[in-house]
């Protein structure tokens, strides 16, 4: 028995469910499909590539004005309310090679987050395909 039939969701639905997750929280859509240590090491090493980006440029790499945005975004949703503090909130700049690094350490870290929301949900879609013809 699938993840979807656990749920009592109907296939459509449940992938949608998994994509939204895996982009909301990344590891989440492994999480739910039972892929517990995918999900494990994908949340640990996404999250330290974040915030290692943010640690080394500050918090004012996350600008909704820079191109870096739209990639930093397919981190997580979370990703605009922390542009939201750095320009609106708190007039944060940052400027030269850390504030380079940090936009690319950030956006790589959602670049990544974007291909394992489109393994989840094929995974999901693999073992309920599987499921439905056994």
């Amino acid at each position: 028995m699938t993840q979807a039939n656990k749920l009592g969701m109907p296939g459509w639905a449940f992938l949608f469910l998994t994509g939204v997750l895996a982009w909301w929280i990344p590891g989440c859509g492994h999480w739910i499909i039972g892929q517990y240590k995918r999900a494990t090491i994908i949340f640990i090493s996404l999250t330290f590539a974040f915030v290692l980006g943010i640690y080394l440029g500050s918090i004012a790499v996350i600008d909704a004005r820079t191109p870096w945005y739209w990639a930093q975004l397919l981190y997580s949703p979370a990703t605009a309310y922390i542009a939201h503090l750095s320009g609106s909130v708190y007039h944060l700049n940052s400027y030269g090679r850390p504030r380079e690094m940090g936009e690319i350490y950030t956006a790589i870290a959602g670049m990544l987050n974007l291909l394992c929301v489109v393994n989840a949900v094929y995974m999901a879609h693999c073992n309920n395909v599987k499921e439905q013809n056994q």
